[in-house]
């Protein structure tokens, strides 16, 4: 039999946490699929609770007084205690879903929501076997983990780009070091202050000396452009190199795998010196 599994729901709407409340009893509490369930009105309040009792569970919802759900996430997330915690979040603007994911949240459900695919989401959650084992979420100074990236945001950013007919980039970039006596850590402080852009694309620790941008909605010419910027800020640090830049754009390839075509062109980068783009060089 599997041990009692413990949810907190976490909105400042008392209807919306009875509504869920009730869901949740009808759907589990029956033969070994047993759930507790606990309440907050705020991220605040969540937090405090959570470090009592950690949940394996989170039903949070991003905009609330006090402290907002994003804010506790990001909190949450910093602390290794809730590493196998499952977020989803609760949010009523479909522009909030890159900004939950980013805040650490596996999973992202729009007010109003359907509460069977709602329950359907927490059953996966607490009891798909495999389902709660803890993924590394960040490197350092908010940095995504590749793994993390891979197995937790990549698929989801792909299909919404398909589904909303937006373009979708993945850049890498492999910088060296000119000073030898800057250690990898100096290194890779200076590389990602350099390369953080939007709060809603993400920077991901790719490999030794190597990071990822995610460029979220934006076309192939923009990610050129955002190389041309990059390479234009490398040239004023006295401590790094140039740059080795590959792009993979999903409107212009022939896969969906991103990951591939922008490993393709970050070598075919190193081997020529050129920002390659779906394995074509770039006149800059």
């Amino acid at each position: 039999m599997l041990r009692e599994k413990s949810i907190l729901i976490v909105d400042d709407e008392e209807g919306v946490r009875q509504t869920l409340k009730r869901g949740i009893h009808r759907q589990f509490n029956k033969g070994c699929k047993r759930v507790s369930i606990s309440e907050a009105g705020n991220g605040k309040e969540a937090i405090a609770i959570a470090n009592n009792f950690p949940p394996d569970l989170i039903l949070m919802d991003i905009r609330m007084p006090v402290m907002d759900g994003l804010k506790a996430c990001q909190i949450l997330r910093s602390d290794s205690k809730f590493a196998s915690t499952m977020i989803i979040m609760l949010t009523c603007e479909i522009t909030e879903e890159s900004a939950g994911l980013l805040s650490g949240a596996d999973d992202y459900i729009i007010k109003p929501f359907d509460i069977k695919t709602l329950l359907i989401r927490i059953e996966r959650g607490l009891f798909k076997q495999g389902a709660m084992g803890p993924v590394s979420y960040a490197e350092s100074d908010g940095v995504l983990s590749k793994n993390y990236f891979v197995e937790s945001w990549l698929n989801y950013e792909i299909a919404r780009a398909k589904r909303y007919q937006h373009p979708l980039s993945l850049l890498l970039v492999k910088i060296e070091s000119i000073n030898d006596k800057q250690g990898a850590k100096s290194r890779d402080l200076e590389v990602i202050k350099l390369l953080k852009r939007r709060a809603s694309d993400p920077l991901i620790k790719w490999g030794e000396k190597t990071f990822a941008i995610l460029l979220i909605e934006t076309c192939a010419e923009d990610a050129v452009l955002l190389a041309k910027r990059i390479i234009w800020l490398v040239q004023k640090s006295p401590n790094l190199s140039p740059p080795n830049l590959g792009i993979a754009n999903l409107e212009d390839t022939f896969t969906d795998d991103l990951i591939i075509n922008a490993e393709y062109s970050l070598a075919a980068s190193i081997a020529s010196g050129n920002v390659v783009l779906n394995r074509l060089a770039v006149s800059l």
